[in-house]
């Protein structure tokens, strides 16, 4: 078994097709077959169940992507790691985020990579519906995200910071003047909703709920993926949303109007793959430590770096 055998394979297993795989490693499609038929004959089953009309994963196949999929990431992401070395250049991580990531504390927190660590950071704005999928899959290293996490395979660091919650309403919106809203209300309102991707269904509970803690059903609007999208439909009148409140001081917009609500706090962590364990995967979880635990110097309150303004 080798490591293009197992390209393959994957490539099949997302695909479902064996030419757009091929497409897709830039190899005949004969030689992904070939490639499928010496790891089948390896593994001693059928991985796929092939027709006319199409490719479907068998139990077996499944169970081998299951085990493969991490392992395959994490050993290319470490050939990249040991070039890299061998080069002698410093290693680059590829950090997602979603909203404002660290707000305040990335400045600090890629000073303390860079100078502790020597690894620096390429950001990488992520969507609601990718935030978890792309690190399971290998797009980033890891990321920043609002918990829970919603995706298999993938773990959380240490909790970094706790939020409260607010209501984003539009001016001139019946609760614009109040400084404390029973969530209750909220049956009399509208709520942004996302894509019904089932991956993202706990975290999609917490953020963009459908009923109230008492349980009446909240009236759901407009599709978004993106924080800006969801104040945009805010704004317009269309809905009213529930943040963070650590964003208010970064999506500030005099068309709109921030209301504390009375709901749990939501927590920001670093959530990386179960199975990557490479070295600079641990000195990136160090560092998130040093932020959790107060240890880096803030810059100036106006301090904002280039992934702040874009939310």
């Amino acid at each position: 078994m080798d490591l293009r055998q197992i390209d393959c394979f994957l490539a099949v297993a997302a695909e479902l097709h064996f030419g757009k795989a091929a497409e897709r490693l830039h190899l005949a499609q004969s030689s992904v077959s070939e490639a499928i038929r010496s790891l089948e004959n390896e593994v001693g089953g059928r991985l796929f169940i092939r027709t006319s009309r199409r490719v479907q994963l068998t139990d077996l196949g499944a169970k081998l992507r299951l085990g493969v999929e991490p392992a395959a990431l994490v050993l290319r992401a470490t050939l990249d790691d040991c070039r890299k070395t061998a080069l002698g250049k410093s290693n680059r991580l590829r950090i997602g985020f979603i909203g404002g990531g660290l707000y305040e504390l990335t400045l600090p927190f890629v000073r303390q990579l860079k100078s502790k660590f020597n690894l620096d950071v390429d950001w990488v704005e992520l969507s609601v519906l990718d935030q978890f999928e792309a690190v399971a899959l290998g797009k980033v290293d890891a990321a920043f995200c609002r918990l829970p996490i919603s995706r298999d395979g993938l773990v959380q660091s240490v909790i970094l910071f706790e939020d409260k919650r607010k209501l984003v309403v539009p001016v001139g919106h019946r609760l614009a003047d109040k400084t404390l809203i029973d969530p209750e209300e909220l049956a009399h309102e509208i709520i942004p909703t996302v894509p019904d991707e089932h991956q993202i269904g706990p975290w999609a509970a917490i953020h963009f709920p459908d009923h109230t803690p008492s349980g009446l059903p909240i009236a759901r609007g407009p599709v978004v993926t993106t924080p800006r999208e969801c104040l945009a439909v805010v704004e317009s009148g269309e809905a009213v949303a529930i943040f963070p409140a650590r964003a208010e001081q970064y999506f500030s917009n005099p068309g709109i109007r921030y209301i504390d609500i009375d709901l749990p706090a939501v927590a920001t962590a670093l959530v990386r793959r179960r199975a990557d364990r490479r070295r600079v995967i641990g000195d990136l979880e160090k560092c998130s430590r040093d932020v959790a635990a107060g240890r880096l110097d803030l810059p100036m309150p106006r301090a904002r770096t280039a992934m702040q303004s874009h939310g």
